[in-house]
């Protein structure tokens, strides 16, 4: 945690810079992927990219890239390293990311988004003899949205997932959270899943304390196109490896072809 505790500030004074930069528009842009680390049934347009990347926790640098097919169809790929920021060699992942998702059914006033996909990036390092990422990957999963216009545009999400990464632990999980607009370009976003196929306490291969993982974090969009992330997981302590609440910086930039 040290070494990312020293980058945090610059970091962010990096990220205040851009969003003050002149000409800066804040616009809802394009439609969540995710909440924290839960899948949405929101997608890119067909015939754009996404190019995506995180630096955060124990300073570690995660990127990808998705592109939008028919509206309806998304795929990407990703992979992450270690120990990016410091001293001494980076450790990259040995397993890279593969996503896709496909809309089933679109959202209209009384029904929400349906979304199929299949999501096998983890958090942090990929344990060769455990065979898992230090926090699973979602795997199959099951995805429902639907937006709120009250005082304020409030999402709601959530769904079923089955992951991979079942050597020593399966079994279905659940997610869910929201998003809640705060002001115009500034969203607050909570995430919360139980970690029901990795909370045997009783295997050395477990990475929690039974207690789920609650994330936030805050969304800042800046003109239609660009968006940065701020996240704070693990509140709750679950996870039992280390102490303290995990943050990351995240950069989301999605273009046409």
């Amino acid at each position: 945690m040290s070494k990312f505790r020293h980058e945090t500030p610059r970091a962010l004074l990096i990220a205040a810079l851009a969003l003050l930069l002149p000409g800066a528009a804040f616009a809802q842009g394009f439609e969540d992927l995710s909440l924290i680390k839960s899948p949405t049934a929101g997608m890119i347009p067909h015939g754009s990219y996404m190019f995506e990347g995180a630096i955060g926790p124990d300073s570690s640098l995660l990127f990808g890239v998705r592109v939008g097919f028919f509206d309806r169809l998304m795929t990407g790929v990703s992979f992450g390293m270690q120990e990016f920021i410091g001293r001494g060699g980076m450790t990259v992942n040995d397993r890279p990311g593969f996503q896709a998702r496909l809309r089933l059914l679109e959202e209209t006033v009384p029904r929400p988004a349906l979304a199929i996909g299949v999501d096998t990036q983890g958090d942090a390092a990929f344990d060769e003899g455990d065979d898992r990422f230090e926090r699973k990957s979602k795997g199959l999963y099951l995805a429902l949205s639907k937006n709120y216009l009250l005082l304020r545009n409030v999402a709601l999400h959530g769904g079923v997932n089955y992951s991979f990464e079942n050597k020593d632990e399966g079994g279905a999980d659940l997610f869910a959270g929201l998003s809640i607009e705060l002001f115009k370009g500034m969203s607050a976003l909570l995430d919360y899943t139980p970690s029901l196929n990795d909370n045997d306490t009783r295997l050395a291969s477990c990475r929690t304390r039974g207690k789920g993982y609650l994330d936030t974090g805050i969304r800042f969009d800046y003109r239609e196109n660009l968006r940065i992330r701020l996240l704070f997981m693990d509140l709750n302590g679950n996870y039992n490896r280390e102490k303290g609440v995990a943050r990351s910086i995240e950069i989301l930039f999605v273009n046409n072809f």
